[in-house]
């Protein structure tokens, strides 16, 4: 079977992207009804807001260059030689290289959200950050590299006989690895974490799921094994998971901002189920006290024979 033709494959992919950006749209909407108005705070969380917008202002950035490429592509080059084709192959056109660096530092920040659900996670323990820190930014530094060489490269005939596309290999490379260890970390401490707590709750346990999957990005990390996989292969294809991602990256790290905001992370379950746990432990052992200091009727000696008669 042979590979899907590029040009249908990136027309799908633009449109797939657009259906994830119309759920990156909610969730942002959303994301700015929780910290605004059923924030359980006094004040706006400023950083919060900062970063669900700007995390879908270049996602949005990213789906709006892609029906201007439409059209180049389709309509204002259809009779070139080679025509859409040879338009989408090549990847050193301006807008696709603002594209890719877009998708770059949508990454980044993605990233760094996990990286603090991770230090939030395991206690603010810096150790357990350090290699996802470090993939992080080396994953960075390729993306930026990649896309920097993109735009000053001459036009290539196709996306993987590029010399520039090692640098890509690198970010997709270290950007999986970044995923995959930052949702390896939060996935382990959050299991033992409402597996522990989890037990005092029965709606907790049916959340479990959903909490892990959602909080250690996991959804990100599959997208990801899939685009680089098929990127690998040299497939057309990789563009299907590709386009979707950019949308992919801000609506993940919104989901968490948002269950932050409704504190209902780990972190904020297992402070709740700990406080419960103390005040009920508080109240057993108040209860104790007043049994111990209550009269013991079986020690009272009563009257026996005159001295009873008496008494009645």
């Amino acid at each position: 079977m042979g590979d899907i033709q590029l040009s249908k494959t990136y027309l799908v992919a633009i449109w797939l992207e657009s259906v994830f950006y119309g759920v990156n749209l909610a969730m942002f909407c959303g994301c700015l009804f929780v910290l605004h108005v059923k924030r359980r705070t006094s004040r706006v969380n400023r950083v919060r807001v900062a970063v669900a917008t700007a995390l879908f202002s270049l996602s949005s950035a990213h789906v709006g260059l892609g029906l201007p490429r439409l059209i180049e592509g389709f309509i204002v080059l259809r009779n070139t030689p080679g025509g859409p084709v040879a338009f989408f192959s090549d990847e050193s056109e301006l807008k696709n290289a603002i594209q890719v660096g877009i998708h770059t530092a949508n990454s980044i920040i993605s990233n760094g959200i996990m990286v603090w659900r991770c230090y939030c996670v395991w206690n603010r323990d810096c150790k357990m950050c350090i290699l996802p820190i470090l993939l992080a930014i080396a994953s960075a530094v390729c993306g930026f590299e990649y896309t920097v060489e993109l735009a000053l490269s001459k036009k290539s005939p196709h996306a993987f006989a590029h010399t520039v596309h090692v640098w890509k290999k690198s970010s997709l490379a270290l950007s999986l690895a970044t995923s995959l260890s930052v949702t390896s970390l939060i996935a382990i401490r959050t299991c033992y974490i409402l597996r522990v707590f989890g037990q005092r709750s029965m709606a907790l346990q049916y959340s479990k799921a959903f909490i892990v999957v959602v909080e250690s990005g996991m959804i990100c990390a599959l997208a990801l094994g899939c685009e680089i996989t098929l990127f690998f292969m040299s497939s057309n294809a990789f563009y299907l998971v590709y386009n979707p991602i950019a949308q992919l990256t801000a609506i993940v790290p919104t989901t968490i901002i948002i269950l932050a905001g409704l504190e209902l992370t780990s972190n904020d379950l297992h402070a709740r189920l700990t406080d419960f746990g103390e005040d009920r432990s508080g109240f057993e052992n108040g209860l104790e006290s007043k049994a111990s200091a209550a009269i013991q009727l079986d020690t009272i000696l009563l009257p026996v024979g005159d001295e009873a008669s008496d008494v009645v």
